[in-house]
């Protein structure tokens, strides 16, 4: 049965969910059309290996963090959730600027054990300047660094300064990239997007669905994480505090996004699945749990192949 079987954390459980990931993805890329040329080639392998990826550590993360229950309940919620917008898994520049937001999140919650908190800082804060070259917007994220310092360790005012810094050697970095492989200075005006909060480009039939299976999902997950949050210890309240702030600001980002066409929602998928899981590892009895894993398992195929 999938409740027993993802009710485990095994290696077999990993592989069959990284086969699924990569089924659905393939799906995806095959209904937009494929390109045979060097660079499409190049994306394709890239934002697969940056997906998978990104579901590994996700799923290091709310282990090592004690957010879930040992199980593949949240990389399965993780597949789910990205592969119900199609548009994320063929823009691997949104690929690309997730994992390092993943990445950044980590090192964020590795403040709680006290140890090496600056360089933790640091780490968080490079990993959001990276995302942020592939997505800017991505970039909104360091509010989680911030968050951070705050529920971590607030008193030393030099971590406060750290994220700063982080940001302006990720830019200085690029700027020597760019004068050195383009003869090009990298502007602060070429690296800022606009913002928009015209919602015209989900108005078509694929993305209204996926829109309106994943408002469901947010809701229905969120309102269950407030009411276990409030049984939670107090040790414990900071880490989920982040998790939140990261839903948070991955939904304040779809709001803002120059460009929608659901893609930039892919950011709610890791905070979403670790909060959607707290509903997983209720026990409502074997049917429903049977039914909730089928549909989470074969609605991507509706979405993907209808």
């Amino acid at each position: 049965m999938l409740s027993s079987f993802f009710s485990k954390s095994k290696p077999i459980n990993f592989l069959i969910v990284a086969v699924y990931m990569f089924v659905l993805y393939i799906i995806a890329h095959y209904k937009k059309g494929l390109n045979l040329d060097y660079i499409a080639i190049l994306s394709f392998v890239g934002g697969l290996i940056a997906y998978v990826l990104a579901m590994l550590i996700l799923n290091l993360v709310t282990q090592k963090n004690d957010l879930t229950q040992k199980s593949t309940n949240t990389i399965l919620l993780f597949a789910f959730l990205t592969a119900i917008l199609p548009n994320s898994l063929t823009d691997y520049r949104v690929l690309l600027s997730n994992l390092f937001v993943i990445l950044g999140v980590r090192s964020v919650l590795s403040l709680r054990s006290g140890k090496d908190i600056k360089s933790s800082i640091l780490d968080a804060s490079l990993c959001i300047g990276l995302a942020s070259l592939a997505y800017f917007w991505s970039i909104a994220f360091i509010v989680v660094v911030f968050f951070g310092i705050l529920f971590f360790e607030p008193k030393n005012y030099r971590n406060w300064i750290i994220p700063i810094i982080g940001l302006s050697i990720v830019y200085i970095l690029s700027n020597c990239f760019t004068l050195l492989f383009y003869d090009s200075f990298f502007l602060i005006t070429n690296y800022v997007e606009s913002l928009s909060f015209s919602f015209d480009g989900y108005v078509s039939k694929g993305s209204l669905f996926s829109i309106g299976v994943l408002i469901i999902c947010i809701l229905f997950f969120f309102t269950i994480y407030l009411i276990k949050y409030n049984r939670k210890s107090t040790k414990s309240k900071p880490v989920l505090k982040v998790v939140i702030a990261q839903l948070l600001i991955a939904v304040a980002i779809v709001v803002i996004a120059p460009n929608k066409n659901t893609a930039e929602m892919i950011f709610i998928a890791s905070p979403l699945a670790i909060i959607g899981t707290t509903y997983l590892e209720i026990d409502n009895g074997k049917l429903i749990q049977e039914i909730n894993l089928w549909v989470f398992l074969l609605l991507p195929f509706m979405i993907l192949l209808f």
